[in-house]
C-alpha cells in the first residue's frame, strides 16, 4: 500500500505575503496579507484535503473515490487518485467551468454531469459511494482535518493576524482554518464571504435565525461558492460567532471588480471565489486590522 509520502505532490506550505500596493490604493491603516493557496499542485486549496481522503481510501481498501464538485475538488481529487492508482468519479453541475474539468479529464477521472445544482450532485455522489464501495469525498470531517494545516501554517507564520477572510460555500475550509489556528492557541476573527444569490448563511446570520436558511437555486458568478445548503453551515456560524467575526455577501459586480483590482495592483490572478475575499474586505470597512485573505484558487481555471 502506498503511504502518504508517496502520494504527496508538495501540497501546503504555500506563500504568505503582504499587499503593499493594495494597502496604498485602499488607504488601508492596518495590513493586508494573502495566503497563496492557488500555488498548490492542482491550483487550489483542495489539495490539502484530497491527499487525506485518498490516503484513507487506500487504508480502507476502497475501489475508488467519488465526490460532488463545482470544479476545484474534482481537479484535485482526480490528480491524487491518479497518483494512488485509484478510480475516481466526480459529479458536477452542468456548466462547470471547462478550465477546471480539463484537469479532471486529463487525470483520467470519469465525469458525471447533473442537470441541477451542487446539492443534487452531493446526493448523487452519496448514492454512487454506497453502491460501488467508493470512499465518499467532499466537505466532510476527514477533509476538514486535512485542511486544518492551513490554519496551523498561518498561526506559526510569525504574523499576529487579527482576522482571516475566506470564501464560504459549504463552510468547511473556514472551519478548518480556525480549528488549525486554535490548535496553536490563536483566535483571529473568522470573516466569511458568500456570493449574493448563494448566501444562505449570510441571511441566517443577519436575521439571527435559529434555523439555517436554504436557497433552492443558488446563483453567483463565483461557481465555487454556488451552494444553497452548506454542509458545514451551522458549524461555520458557530465559529464566526465564537471568534467575534462576521459573514457577509458580495454581488457579482463587486467580485469581478476585486478580481481585476488584485491583478492590476498586485499581479495576482485568482478565481472569482478567491477574489470575493477582497470584495468582502472592502465592504467590511475594518481598515485598522491586520488581515489575511485566503486566495483559494487560480484564475486560469475559469473560462
Amino acid at each position: 500500500m502506498k503511504n502518504l509520502g508517496q502520494i504527496s505532490m508538495g501540497e501546503g506550505n504555500t506563500p504568505i505575503f503582504r499587499l503593499f500596493n493594495l494597502e496604498k490604493f485602499l488607504d488601508w491603516r492596518g495590513e493586508i496579507w494573502v495566503k497563496a493557496e492557488y500555488q498548490n499542485p492542482t491550483g487550489s486549496f483542495k489539495d490539502r484535503g484530497s491527499i487525506t481522503e485518498v490516503s484513507e481510501a487506500l487504508k480502507r481498501s476502497k475501489k475508488g473515490v467519488v465526490c460532488a464538485s463545482t470544479g476545484n475538488m474534482a481537479a484535485s481529487l482526480s490528480a491524487y487518485a491518479a497518483r494512488a492508482k485509484l478510480k475516481c468519479l466526480v459529479v458536477v453541475p452542468s456548466g462547470t467551468p471547462l478550465g477546471k474539468l480539463l484537469q479532471t479529464i486529463a487525470c483520467g477521472a470519469k465525469i458525471i454531469e447533473i442537470n441541477g445544482n451542487y446539492d443534487l450532485c452531493v446526493k448523487k455522489a452519496k448514492e454512487i459511494a454506497e453502491k460501488n464501495n467508493y470512499l465518499l469525498c467532499g466537505d466532510y470531517e476527514l477533509r476538514r482535518l486535512g485542511q486544518r494545516s492551513l490554519g496551523r501554517e498561518l498561526a506559526v507564520s510569525g504574523i499576529d493576524f487579527d482576522a482571516f477572510v475566506v470564501p464560504v460555500g459549504n463552510g468547511t475550509l473556514g472551519c478548518a482554518i480556525i480549528e488549525g489556528f486554535i490548535e496553536k492557541d490563536k483566535w483571529p476573527k473568522f470573516i466569511g464571504v458568500q456570493g449574493k444569490g448563494s448566501d444562505p448563511l449570510t441571511q441566517t446570520w443577519e436575521e439571527n435565525s435559529p434555523t439555517l436558511r436554504l436557497i433552492e437555486v443558488p446563483q453567483t458568478v463565483a461557481s465555487a461558492m454556488k451552494v444553497g445548503a452548506p454542509l458545514d453551515g451551522r458549524l461555520t456560524l458557530n465559529w464566526v460567532k465564537e471568534t467575534n467575526g462576521m459573514i457577509l455577501s458580495v454581488n457579482d459586480g463587486e467580485i469581478l471588480k476585486a478580481k481585476n483590482l488584485l491583478a492590476k495592483t498586485e499581479g495576482i490572478y485568482v478565481e472569482t471565489s478567491a477574489a470575493a475575499t477582497l470584495a468582502a474586505l472592502i465592504k467590511s470597512k475594518i481598515y485598522s486590522l491586520k488581515v489575511v485573505l485566503i486566495l483559494t484558487g487560480n484564475g486560469l481555471k475559469e473560462k
